[in-house]
């Protein structure tokens, strides 16, 4: 019996819906490399490599949907009264060829060329075809220095490269895409919401790298140490156009980036005897970027943006001078006694304007303030493994520092009084701050709804008035440590295996990812994102799942 349409209306598809999306991908990957060895003298050695890449992929997609179902719990195609199907079809394909040239002297001193061109069906003919090439060379100076005896070896090491990149399939297109037949039964065809431009070229990214490497008491500590500078040119990325143009992006070679730091690696052997060995790993790396310029004539690139109650929408933007992880949104009004505000950046240190009604002041919506970097400040990890005869236990734990998240869900939550920060919603406080003419604030509100303890009629109350308006409420600290992997194994001793006549080695492990996280963030998780992976967008984790904690038990055994 169904029921009453009053009750389950059609639009949140309570008739029953089915869908069916299939997938096929074709990809066709070849490498071929001849590889050519031989001695120019006494000292000097070469290695030539040249070579041939191929990455083709056919993608097609089949997506059907029915609606309506006429048996109920029925879920089959045939089973719906209306049904939409779309296909999808995408075509990729790049060609390289490349060589490798090193020449090494005496073994101590080694120079590397290398150059690649590539030829991509995502850009016009004229652009199409894109060269980078890269050089290096090392300097194994433990060879021909005498170093202390505490030092087994030392390495130095500098490098310059340029790297290609060409563009989406379809970037430099515009086309047509087909929507649901009208009432009439009239195909409609409409504009894509992206365009493309024709003249996009390929981005380059110079790469600059020094670095130095030793190993110390007999190789029972590792350092290396690398310095780095990229400069990122002609990015394509796409880019917000107005809507009267009849798109919403647009792809375009849009700017530059800069990104410049340090990778440092320790690995050390604090013990090691017959039955009984302890390693260590210590991973940290700092990076800072810049965005440099964008495309002429525009002062800014909004790359994402996610929607908050109150207006207030956190927006990822690329404004020269700015981080690429920069986070805009709307701020509660400051006192600057001076009058002289920076516009566009937030600063909490000054005291928050309360207004005559008791209350923070927003700013207005339109102002967009940069509130934090989505960017870490650092990135390390911690690892170890312990050894004894044929048991081994290691972990590694991860860490990210000052790194910055939109938390959408809280703004959600807060909008109906759910959410941790509103539990006090039925006290009565004197908000911290001054009036517009900078003196204390002393006036006591109530935080609830409606008429109050005092008798004031609050309306809809602090948290849905003001407290869910200001973006820098919820963009949280999101930096954490993570027990990313427990492992325990038993290697099977080898005069157990001999008996079997064919097994060479076994392995028993237990094994925990994801065991244990430390963070501030009020979030799932801070390591999620509401994007791909695959994104430069990384700066909101609000409406996302948490990382899974997993436990694997294995058996590996070599014959």
């Amino acid at each position: 019996m169904g029921l009453p349409d009053e009750i389950y209306p059609a639009g949140d598809f309570y008739y029953g819906r089915v869908m069916e999306y299939n997938i096929k991908n074709f990809v066709v990957n070849s490498t071929v490399m001849l590889n050519f060895k031989n001695d120019i003298g006494k000292h000097l050695k070469s290695s030539f490599k040249i070579g041939h890449d191929l990455y083709n992929s056919t993608r097609s997609s089949v997506y059907t949907q029915g609606d309506t179902l006429e048996v109920p719990d029925f879920f089959y195609l045939d089973n719906t009264k209306k049904r939409v199907t779309k296909n999808y079809e995408k075509d990729y394909r790049i060609i390289g060829v490349f060589g490798d040239w090193t020449l090494s002297w005496d073994n101590f001193l080694f120079v590397t060329f290398t150059g690649r061109n590539d030829w991509t069906s995502t850009l016009a003919k004229e652009n199409r075809s894109f060269f980078y090439p890269s050089a290096s060379a090392s300097w194994v100076f433990s060879e021909n220095i005498k170093l202390p005896d505490w030092a087994s070896f030392g390495k130095f090491r500098v490098s310059v490269a340029k790297i290609g990149k060409d563009a989406l399939p379809y970037a430099t297109s515009t086309g047509f895409k087909i929507n649901e037949p009208l009432s009439n039964g009239v195909l409609p065809f409409v504009l894509s919401n992206q365009t493309g431009d024709a003249k996009l070229r390929p981005e380059f990214t110079t790469s600059y790298e020094a670095g130095l490497e030793l190993r110390l008491l007999r190789n029972r500590i590792g350092v290396d140490f690398t310095y780095y500078n990229n400069t990122s040119k002609d990015l394509i990325i796409p880019v917000k156009v107005p809507v009267p143009s009849g798109y919403d992006q647009i792809y375009l070679n849009s700017g530059s980036i800069r990104n410049q730091g340090i990778e440092l690696s320790l690995t050390a052997t604090p013990i090691q005897t017959t039955d009984f060995s302890w390693d260590m790993r210590i991973n940290f790396t700092r990076n800072r970027n810049k965005v440099l310029s964008i495309y002429p004539g525009l002062t800014e690139i909004p790359l994402a943006d996610h929607y908050g109650y109150l207006s207030a929408t956190v927006t990822q933007k690329y404004i020269p001078g700015y981080p690429v992880g920069a986070l805009f949104g709307r701020t509660y009004k400051r006192y600057f006694a001076d009058g002289k505000e920076d516009e566009m950046n937030l600063d909490k240190s000054r005291p928050i304007v309360i207004g005559s009604n008791g209350f923070p002041v927003l700013n207005p919506a339109s102002k967009q303030q940069y509130i934090a970097n989505s960017q870490p400040k650092w990135i390390g990890s911690f690892g170890s493994t312990v050894r004894y005869r044929n048991f081994s236990l290691g972990f590694l734990f991860d860490a990210q520092q000052g790194v910055y998240r939109y938390n959408q869900l809280a703004n959600f939550m807060a909008s109906f009084a759910l959410h941790k920060g509103s539990e006090n919603r039925n006290d009565i406080i004197v908000f911290d701050g001054v009036l517009a003419d900078g003196s204390r604030n002393t006036k006591p509100v109530w935080l609830g709804q409606g008429v109050g303890p005092d008798g004031v009629n609050y309306g809809n109350g602090y948290y849905r008035n003001v407290y869910r308006g200001a973006s820098e409420t919820f963009i949280e600290d999101a930096s954490w440590i993570r027990l990313r992997s427990l492992n325990l194994a038993y290697s099977i001793p080898a005069t157990v295996l001999q008996r079997t006549g064919f097994i060479n080695g076994a392995t028993v492990s237990i094994s925990g990812n994801n065991l244990w996280l430390d963070t501030k963030y009020s979030g799932y998780d801070p390591e999620s994102s509401s994007t791909a992976s695959g994104s430069v967008v990384d700066g909101f984790a609000g409406f996302t799942y948490p990382a899974v904690r997993s436990f694997l038990v294995s058996l590996n055994l070599n014959f």
